[in-house]
């Protein structure tokens, strides 16, 4: 029997996000002021002003972030997915090779999170209430590196997917 279970998750705006946006407007604002007040409203300052326009755009709307989980048949894939059209695989790994599957608040992960530099975060919010983890090894970028290293991954699993996770996996999840 073949287990396909799918979540996507969006990911709440934080003080970092906003702090982005904000300057980014400021200084866009300051930069086109700028332009005018120096070449004059016409020209070559109006494709100055547009190009300033559309790169605030761009990087307002690189802040919208979901996550897209996918659970078939024991292998769990995490995208990042930016803005609603430029997707990133974050990792793909099989449940088997997972070392250890806990809540994030787990106690018994405190020595995971001092011993692993590599994080990744693909839950909407850390202070959500349903954020698991799991220590995993994840391929270098490098195609033609074969080295692996440990990763913590933080995530949102729904309750299918929990209980899917945890059949695969009995003796590595910790509660």
């Amino acid at each position: 029997m073949d287990i396909f279970v799918e979540k996507i998750v969006k990911k709440k705006m934080d003080s970092n996000d906003i702090l982005i946006i904000r300057g980014t407007i400021t200084l866009a604002v300051v930069l086109i002021g700028a332009i005018i007040f120096f070449l004059g409203p016409y020209g070559v300052s109006l494709f100055l002003c547009v190009g300033i326009a559309y790169l605030t755009y761009l990087i307002i709307s690189s802040r919208k972030v979901e996550f897209e989980y996918a659970f078939t048949n024991g292998e769990i894939d995490i995208d990042k997915i930016t803005n609603k059209k430029a997707r990133k695989n974050l990792i793909n790994v099989n449940c088997r090779e997972l070392e250890i599957f806990a809540k994030a608040d787990s106690e018994k992960l405190s020595r995971y999170l001092e011993e692993i530099e590599d994080r990744i975060m693909a839950a909407s919010s850390l202070d959500s209430e349903d954020v698991y983890c799991f220590v995993a090894k994840k391929r270098s970028d490098d195609e033609d590196s074969k080295e692996s290293k440990r990763v913590l991954v933080f995530f949102e699993p729904n309750e299918k997917m929990l209980k899917s996770i945890k059949i695969m996996i009995p003796g590595k999840v910790l509660e």
